[in-house]
């Protein structure tokens, strides 16, 4: 019995461990950033976003490292028919076409899966792999948007 004893501590550990961590909140703030963001969004890091779009897919459809997580951002349209930049929890994506959930803030400020959306590629924006970490890659456009936020406070 001895030996069961050090093999359900770890599990009981590494369960709390992963409870403690937190939720996603870089995807949290590129929500709330979007939500703001002016229109038209800007070029620069949509740009650069789409230039290495096809490498991020191909990571993608190669599979990425245990606990990574891979969003994108992309025009969708809204229930008023008007397209909208939102955050999309990507669940597949085959060929040009991708399935994924819309990352909407929930009741405590973080993103909670919506609806499930189909849409073409053409419509991406910018893309993000997000680590167990917290680090992240790409995000072209949140990393711009949190800039400008941060040097209108400075400006203040």
């Amino acid at each position: 019995m001895r030996p069961i004893l050090p093999l359900l501590l770890a599990a009981l550990l590494t369960g709390v461990a992963q409870a403690q961590q937190p939720v996603a909140p870089g995807i949290s703030l590129l929500v709330r950033q979007l939500a703001q963001a002016p229109e038209p969004l800007p070029a620069l890091p949509l740009k650069e976003a789409r230039r290495t779009l096809p490498q991020a897919r191909q990571r993608y459809q190669g599979g990425l490292p245990t606990g990574a997580s891979f969003y994108l951002t992309a025009r969708v349209l809204n229930e008023a028919a008007t397209p909208e930049p939102v955050v999309l929890a990507v669940d597949s994506w085959q060929g040009n076409h991708i399935s994924g959930r819309i990352m909407r803030p929930g009741p405590n400020g973080f993103p909670t899966p919506g609806a499930t959306v189909n849409l073409d590629e053409s419509a991406v924006l910018d893309w993000i792999v997000l680590r167990p970490n917290g680090a992240e890659e790409g995000n072209f456009l949140g990393k711009f948007l949190d800039l400008e936020e941060r040097l209108a406070v400075l400006k203040d």
